[in-house]
């Protein structure tokens, strides 16, 4: 047969044995009382099994699953098994982040005759304490006062005030970014009397101040851009808030340099006002600090779904200086890697509903490239960076029955409704799977997105109302759809 014929036919049986897969979930008695039990839609159900390293004696019984595996879904924090895959491969698991401090001048009884500065690389993890440790090595230079100026050195790529455009710009989750991250890049609001809220700390670039005029709809803060050396937050009269809020910071490197300068002060080491600029030429280094090794890095990222760490992770692993550029390459890299992987992706976190990508892909990529273990002394098996069901993480509280624990090691995906689940799932047969499982009501979501942006008054009242009863059912479709979940995983486990 010539090879032109034979690829051909080989192609027309795949597709054929795909379709017959996809055929077998839309019969699966289980699999629709399940759904039928929950009150969900089969249309809104997409999944994929396929086996691991199949087994000789388990050639009959291991087969692959499969329901809407061709048919698109949002991934939501799914993007981030790629992401962390690209990482490890770009920079390797051992790679560290670093921040430095540096002075230039001389010392002269207590004043430095010249400058200090924070230079950021870009560390995603860095802390209040370790800040202070960097402080604690100026402080053992005998440093009392800073004549010069206090420089803040972010030019290692260009900052972003959102990681994502995605939502209402209010929320925690979705912070700025820059060369200069600390502690999530989150403020804690602390409501002094009605109308007064502070930041902790306190910090002079940080302005809070309240409004009646409507928010967009779902928004609960607005950001100001009215001055790029200023934090500038509104809170609503008319929104009930708590005793203490977290809200995003927008200028994140200028957050960080005088969050540096306030725990200076707290040693009576006087500084002036923190500005951007880049290190001078013949600097010292005083202090560094690196980061946790990436792979542990990637273990938090995951488990705890943090955008933040996803998006700087990949900005530095691509090696480029937007995060637009870096979802290109993150793109290219997947295509090259698992061609049914022929995605545009806009970022790393998956902080997005423009994402979309199919069951069988991530599968696909997961039963190819995340099983592997490496001979790299720092490396870890990427499947130890998942969550594992009624241990850690996200799954810890799911599947903890006796019969099914540690059956299901996986990373989640969540947005209002869309829920995800996808990783490595073991079945009582003894044969292994890679999987993707997701519900996603595309029509719900929808209302959701349309409204973002917004404000009341700019919709007619049979929108609104429908957009606020979407909103309200949110919370309950998303329990019914993890436990309809876990009802499916749990039949999985028994007859793959």
């Amino acid at each position: 047969m010539p090879k032109t014929l034979l690829a051909l036919w080989l192609s027309l049986f795949t597709i054929t044995l795909h379709a017959q897969a996809e055929l077998k979930g839309l019969t699966d008695p289980a699999v629709d009382k399940t759904l039928k039990n929950f009150g969900l839609k089969k249309e809104n159900l997409f999944y994929s099994f396929i086996p691991i390293g199949k087994k000789e004696t388990l050639k009959e019984s291991a087969h692959e699953e499969n329901h809407q595996s061709l048919s698109s879904f949002v991934p939501a924090s799914l993007t981030k098994i790629f992401t962390a895959l690209y990482a490890l491969k770009k920079l390797g698991p051992d790679f560290r982040f670093e921040t430095q401090v540096l002075i230039k001048g001389k010392i002269e009884q207590g004043i430095l005759k010249g400058d200090l500065i924070l230079k950021g690389g870009g560390d995603p993890s860095l802390t209040m304490a370790r800040l202070m440790d960097m402080v604690l090595e100026v402080r053992k230079l005998g440093i009392t006062k800073v004549e010069g100026s206090l420089i803040y050195d972010d030019s290692l790529f260009k900052p972003k005030r959102m990681l994502s455009e995605f939502g209402a710009g209010d929320q925690s989750y979705n912070p700025g970014m820059s060369a200069l991250n600390l502690e999530f890049n989150r403020i804690t609001l602390f409501r002094k009397s009605k109308d007064n809220y502070v930041a902790i700390p306190p910090l002079p670039h940080q302005r809070i101040t309240t409004t009646q005029v409507p928010f967009n709809i779902n928004q609960r803060f607005h950001s100001s851009n009215e001055d790029n050396n200023q934090e500038v937050w509104q809170l609503n009269k008319k929104i009930r808030y708590r005793q203490k809020e977290d809200i995003p910071v927008r200028e994140v490197s200028k957050n960080t340099a005088e969050s540096f300068r306030y725990l200076l002060s707290l040693w009576n080491i006087e500084t002036p006002t923190s500005r951007n600029g880049f290190t001078p030429k013949e600097s010292k280094i005083v202090a560094i600090n690196h980061s946790i090794n990436l792979v542990n890095l990637l273990a938090l990222t995951l488990e705890y779904s943090n955008n933040l760490y996803a998006e700087q992770i990949l900005l530095s692993s691509s090696g480029k200086s937007t995060l637009s550029q870096a979802a290109k390459d993150l793109s290219q890299w997947l295509k090259e890697s698992t061609p049914s992987c022929d995605l545009p992706l806009k970022n790393g976190s998956g902080l997005t509903t423009e994402h979309l990508i199919t069951a069988r892909c991530l599968s696909e990529f997961l039963s190819t490239h995340a099983f592997s273990t490496s001979d790299h002394p720092a490396s870890r098996g990427f499947m130890s960076l998942l969550s594992i069901n009624g241990i850690s993480g996200w799954m810890k509280n799911r599947l903890d029955k006796p019969t099914t624990g540690l059956k299901v090691w996986a990373k989640t995906g969540n947005l209002d409704y869309i829920s995800n689940v996808a990783g490595v799932l073991f079945a009582d047969s003894g044969q292994a799977y890679a999987f993707t499982m997701a519900l996603n009501d595309k029509e719900k979501r929808g209302i959701i997105d349309d409204a973002h942006g917004k404000k009341p008054k700019e919709l007619p009242m049979a929108k609104r109302i429908q957009i606020d009863k979407t909103q309200k059912g949110a919370t309950r479709w998303t329990r019914k759809a993890k436990e309809a979940t876990d009802k499916l995983l749990e039949h999985f486990i028994q007859t793959l």
